[in-house]
């Protein structure tokens, strides 16, 4: 891929794309979020540590929480690239490319409910991040209809 391509489709909100394109993109950016979370499923067991009874450093844990810092940057970036892509999009559609947003703040917000419930000790019912996740799911599955498999 050019250069000037990359910063089109992954760095600029203006202009248009194909519902073809904005599919290939969509399910590759996808699937390097998928990868990431793989990796961070295998090594965030690493990060449970008991300091009563283990050392104080852990490389097992370093490595861990290393890879936390570049896992959320991935996913940042590649959410920040799927906004780019679903703006061009929507343009394409004729609605207002503001609607791009709409589909990676819900999955920060599912993605955050996930994260905070065990620590809100009863406060939020264990379903509360499960809502979260269907809400995002079914904006996922409506933008992907609406922008990838309705025809330009």
């Amino acid at each position: 891929m050019r250069a000037e391509d990359f910063n089109f489709l992954f760095r600029q909100s203006e202009g248009v794309i194909s519902a073809r394109e904005w599919r290939l993109w969509t399910i590759v950016l996808s699937l390097i979020c998928v990868a990431l979370e793989l990796v961070w499923r295998l090594v965030s067991p690493w990060t449970h540590r008991d300091l009563a009874t283990q050392g104080l450093f852990s490389l097992k844990a370093f490595i861990a929480f290393s890879y936390l810092l570049i896992f959320a940057f991935g996913v940042i970036l590649a959410q920040v690239s799927q906004y780019y892509l679903s703006a061009k999009r929507f343009r394409a559609r004729g609605y207002d490319p503001g609607w791009a947003s709409v589909w990676p703040l819900s999955a920060f917000a599912a993605g955050s409910a996930s994260v905070i419930q065990p620590h809100m000790f009863g406060l939020v019912p264990d379903f509360v991040p499960w809502l979260f996740l269907l809400a995002a799911a079914a904006v996922f599955v409506a933008q992907f209809y609406e922008l990838g498999l309705r025809g330009d």
